[in-house]
């Protein structure tokens, strides 16, 4: 099958789950309110990832289709040339075109690709990117020099994404260093200018974090706590148990996995492995909630990493394994439409009240006041506003070292507040007798509330109403 089948195939799974999603799933996940967040700060960091989240979102602000539908599109997109990627890899690095297909349709098997990936603001980047970031290194190695600079522009990239694209890159360099047939790669001055094109790429980030006093790191520190986590091997399974299926394909069809003869490929799976078994001893005494989701991108390579090592091509793909792997792609997305048709646990309305709950508050505003809602301030729903109130207000957070919050407004002064007014929304559950919006108003302590709202809140059908205090700064040129 030709690559002009690969570009059909994976834009029609994009397509495909992008309608079902932006059709059926009620509400973005948090992510896409702080995705957004940092996309209006337009700064070089943010207290979890580097820029290139806030970037990926920044053309929402301007394009004339609705927030979410641009979070589900774009993610779907970047799914789709991620895929693209690794059938390429695939196919160079094992020489068959069979194997590459086998790769590519071995992710179907994964929820990476498809419902997994909706909930994340920084996966999905690295999603797309690592296939073509490894293809270009090996292009690199193998080809000609030159193929450094793609491979910094491509790794400096997802190193802006996150992190975790630093494990790779340590290796990567380790190998210039270790292997001599790399270490040529010194005499060569295509390898310099791709690495001043690297660190253009993550320089302003490092500024940011030292101004910002390394508020990502901490982050990540916080999530982690000292103790031995047998879980590891659980969640690892979780991720990696498509090559399961794979390995038992390949054997079906009479191929071993082999070490591979080629130093190149040895490299490739040493510049994998290494930071890999690196990161799961690790993790072996840190224990930390987001494991899944910080090990759920580095399987986008081991299909394609996997093939290389076959011991030899197939000769033909059985009819009954296309079938089934293709088939296993259109499964798992009328599994989804249906758990989200049928609300199963509550996964098609969770949230659902968030939007028209949005909707009302900001012509509530506007009624009074005749002004759109430039500002809103607050607790955990006032964040919500920013994404789907139709005046797209601005939270009225500021910045702060130590607080670090997720969502603030780097620009955002006093005087602003003063003169377009802003909308504080309370703790659920809290009555306005109780309330005091001491978070809201204690960065600006000359705000004036004009007045407030008592209103019942309730997130969705399954969670229960409770009361919700709503405040009123007023405007100057009201």
């Amino acid at each position: 099958m030709s690559s002009r089948f690969v570009a059909v195939w994976v834009l029609g799974y994009a397509l495909l789950w992008t309608f079902a999603t932006v059709l059926l799933d009620p509400t973005v996940p948090y992510d896409a309110v702080e995705a957004l967040n940092w996309a209006q700060n337009a700064d070089w960091g943010s207290p979890k990832n580097p820029w290139l989240v806030g970037m990926a979102m920044r053309p929402a602000l301007w394009l004339p289709v609705s927030l979410s539908v641009y979070w589900y599109a774009s993610h779907f997109l970047a799914i789709a040339v991620g895929m693209a990627g690794v059938w390429v890899l695939a196919r160079t690095l094992s020489g068959s075109d069979r194997l590459a297909w086998l790769a590519l349709l071995t992710l179907n098997l994964s929820g990476l690709i498809n419902f997994d990936i909706i909930s994340y603001n920084d996966n999905y980047l690295l999603v797309m990117l690592w296939p073509w970031m490894m293809l270009c290194f090996y292009l690199a190695i193998t080809r000609h020099a030159n193929w450094w600079l793609a491979f910094a522009a491509v790794a400096g990239l997802a190193a802006m994404a996150k992190y975790s694209t630093l494990a790779f890159v340590g290796f990567v360099f380790l190998s210039t260093l270790a292997v001599p047939r790399i270490r040529s790669c010194y005499r060569q001055p295509a390898f310099y200018a791709a690495l001043l094109l690297g660190l253009l790429l993550i320089l302003p980030n490092l500024i940011w974090l030292w101004q910002h006093d390394f508020a990502a790191f901490s982050w990540v520190d916080s999530q982690i706590k000292n103790r031995f986590n047998p879980e590891l091997f659980s969640k690892a399974f979780t991720v990696f148990y498509p090559l399961l299926i794979l390995w038992w394909i390949l054997h079906r069809q009479g191929i071993r996995l082999v070490l591979p003869q080629s130093w190149a490929l040895r490299v490739m799976l040493a510049v994998y492995l290494l930071p890999l078994m690196i990161i799961f001893a690790w993790f072996l005494f840190h224990q930390g909630g987001r494991l899944t989701e910080w090990l759920q991108p580095f399987f986008i390579l081991t299909p394609a990493l996997l093939v290389s090592c076959a011991s030899r091509h197939p000769e033909q793909l059985s009819r009954g394994v296309c079938a089934s792997l293709f088939g296993a792609a259109g499964l798992v997305l009328a599994g989804y439409i249906g758990v989200l048709w049928g609300n199963v646990a509550n996964a098609g309305q969770d949230k659902s009240n968030i939007i028209p709950f949005s909707q009302l508050l900001d012509q509530q505003w506007q009624a009074r006041y005749g002004t759109p809602l430039r500002y809103v301030g607050g607790e955990y729903w006032s964040q919500w506003l920013t994404f789907y109130a139709p005046s797209r207000p601005l939270t009225i957070t500021p910045w702060d070292n130590d607080a670090r919050p997720n969502v603030y407004n780097v620009h955002i002064t006093q005087a602003q507040i003063q003169q377009q007014g802003a909308l504080l929304v309370g703790r659920l559950g809290i009555t306005c007798e109780q309330e005091t919006f001491r978070a809201a108003l204690t960065p600006w302590p000359d705000l004036r509330i004009d007045d407030v709202r008592q209103m019942m809140f309730q997130e969705d059908s399954v969670k229960p109403l409770r009361p919700l205090c709503i405040a009123f700064v007023k405007p100057a040129e009201a």
